[in-house]
């Protein structure tokens, strides 16, 4: 069976047939690629072990648009469901409540699934820690998708917390900012 990425995708190197989408991301990378391949003549199924199509867009308001429009464009929703197998010409999902397994029938699969940094920079820096001194460098921090990939939006704002904190102490996890608590004083 032959297995693609949303890089695969991206760089143009598309499936044909009917497509199984493992969407384990959460966010609103599954329904673009569905959208994509049903634009290329493709049949589509989005499978994801939530209840809803790109459950975390519920924090921005887009969830109930982006689940209407695959299901107006003949996208299949197989929600609730964890991919067991990928077999010649099928994938083999259960169902995240019962277990019961059923079979999708498949010429390709798609995983959207979690990725691994991009690292090396960091990791070829990081080995050569006994020059920075000489060069006037004093620390050399992780952050973005060579911490942990995510969205555009979370690698703008550790860019943006970065640059913040540049020269400061490093707060760790602390929120940057102090919490007021009222109280009630008696009259």
């Amino acid at each position: 069976m032959p297995v693609f990425t949303p890089d695969d995708l991206m760089s143009g190197i598309l499936p044909n047939g009917r497509i199984v989408i493992y969407d384990d991301d959460h966010f609103y990378m599954g329904g673009v690629l569905a959208e994509l391949l049903m634009a290329n003549g493709c049949t589509v199924t989005l499978v994801t072990p939530a209840t809803r199509v790109s459950d975390w867009t519920t924090n921005t308001l887009e969830q109930g648009f982006i689940q209407r429009r695959l299901l107006e464009r003949g996208v299949d929703l197989v929600l609730s469901h964890a991919l067991n197998l990928i077999g010649p010409g099928y994938v083999e999902v259960a169902c995240s409540y019962t277990g019961r397994s059923s079979r999708i029938e498949a010429e390709a699969v798609v995983l959207v699934t979690a990725r691994l940094p991009e690292d090396r920079l960091y990791l070829d820096v990081k080995a050569r820690e006994a020059e920075w001194e000489s060069a006037g460098i004093v620390s050399v921090k992780l952050i973005g998708d060579a911490a942990a990939p995510a969205p555009i939006a979370w690698a703008v704002h550790a860019g943006h917390r970065y640059a913040r904190e540049l020269d400061e102490s490093d707060p760790g996890d602390a929120p940057p900012f102090r919490r007021e608590v009222a109280a009630l004083s008696p009259r």
